[in-house]
């Protein structure tokens, strides 16, 4: 698979993620490739006028969502509305490789906290049941 097709397939999977984002959510902003997307897009969001409150799974993801202008927390004190991330593998059974990033156990910790956990990925990241 090129570099264009596999971006691009990040990209898709993070637009279309910001349809679970509503106003006044506290959100779980992941660490990767397509998290990055997946913020950038937020950001132009909050721009338009979204009101969210970010809680970021690692200092990069943290850096990025202050510098593009999301409001930023980083500790949610309870519940997360919504927690997005990428995975390196994920199985038809729905279970996941992650960790690539260094950022394991804050993204562990933000998902186990969060109502909901939505994985982004692209079809690369797909793999067969052994």
């Amino acid at each position: 698979m090129s570099d264009k097709i596999g971006e691009a397939g990040k990209i898709s999977a993070a637009k279309r993620a910001l349809s679970y984002v509503k106003d006044d959510m506290i959100v779980g902003l992941g660490t990767g490739s397509t998290a990055a997307y997946f913020v950038q897009f937020l950001s132009e969001q909050v721009a338009d006028g979204l009101t969210i409150t970010g809680i970021p799974t690692s200092r990069a993801t943290e850096k990025m969502a202050k510098k593009l202008g999301i409001k930023i927390e980083t500790d949610s004190n309870g519940v997360i509305d919504i927690d997005f991330d990428g995975a390196d593998e994920v199985d038809s059974s729905g279970n996941l490789v992650k960790g690539g990033g260094g950022a394991l156990t804050r993204e562990k910790i933000i998902a186990a906290s969060s109502r909901m956990f939505i994985v982004m990925v692209d079809d690369s990241k797909l793999t067969e049941v052994n």
